[in-house]
Order: structure tokens, then sequence, then C-alpha cells
């Protein structure tokens, strides 16, 4: 048996999304449309454009838990965790994730995901959040922390310790 928890975006990251989209868009037509000849608008348009479709492609979509694995499914991307591996899982507050710094990540622009560095414990994590609260930290055996968000953190917590009871 498997249960999902589908990601849905918070009001604060479907605003920045609008922003960040609309600074985008704005630079990029004022480079190809204001800028004289040369190759530095269109490589920067293009470079704009990747890197805007490289965040696309990791956007979280659901996390699935089955009775073998909790799987965190984004677009393109699958993070598999197997339950045997999970050494800890607890919810967390979100004065925790209060010096969380984006490193390689995105925050706000479809969600916070990517890799953060917590300032204060001088630690290294992976997000999947698409609301900046209802964390849940997921360590693994190999000191892997993962940190992912969803509607209902308790019913996510429940489902994978009862699966990990099942094995």
């Amino acid at each position: 048996m498997q249960t999902d928890f589908k990601y849905r975006l918070d009001r604060r990251a479907r605003r920045l999304t609008w922003i960040i989209s609309l600074v985008v868009v704005v630079a990029a037509l004022f480079f190809v449309l204001y800028s004289r000849s040369g190759y530095f608008p269109i490589w920067f348009t293009f470079f704009l454009i990747t890197v805007l479709t490289l965040y696309l492609l990791s956007i979280p979509r659901k996390i699935r838990v089955t009775p073998d694995a909790l799987n965190i499914q984004c677009v393109v991307e699958l993070t598999s965790i197997a339950l045997e591996d999970i050494v800890q899982i607890r919810k967390m507050e979100g004065s925790e994730m209060k010096y969380a710094v984006p490193l390689l990540a995105s925050y706000g622009f479809f969600g916070y995901y990517g890799w953060y560095y917590n300032i204060s414990e001088f630690s290294l994590f992976k997000v999947y959040a698409s609301q900046w609260g209802n964390f849940v930290r997921i360590e693994d055996i190999y000191e892997t922390v993962y940190v992912v968000s969803c509607d209902s953190p308790d019913d996510l917590i429940a489902t994978v310790l009862n699966a990990r009871k099942k094995e």
C-alpha cells in the first residue's frame, strides 16, 4: 500500500514565483530590445532561460510512502530513501529553519528546494518544501538530512513509522 502527500504552494511562494517570473521576463526583454548589438544581451538572456529551466525541472511534486521507501518526486528528479535507512524522522518548528541560507536552491520560486546551509549549526541539508512551515526532518544512516513539507506532517510521520513497523 502506498500513500501520497501532495505539495501545495503557500501564498508566499506563489507571490515570490510571480515576482521572480516578472523580473526575469522584464530583464530578458530589456536586454533583447534595448541593448546594442553584441553577444552579451543574447548570452545573458540564454543564461536566464537555462537557469529557469533547471529550476523548473527540480520542482517537488509529491511525497510517496511505499512499503519499502519514502520517495520525494520532483518534475524530473526522484529522491528515494529506504525506510530501513531512516534513522530519525520528526516534525520541525519554523524557528529551526530561521538560520537556513539557500546555497544551490530556490527560495520561493515554485517552492523552497535545493541545498540549504544552517549557519547556526554549520550543517548542510536538502530541502523539498512547497511552504515555509509544516516541516519534517528526515535523517538517514548516511547522515544526510532532508527537510520536506506537507499539509499534514503528523500524518506523514505516522505513515512512515507504521510502514517501518510492518517490515
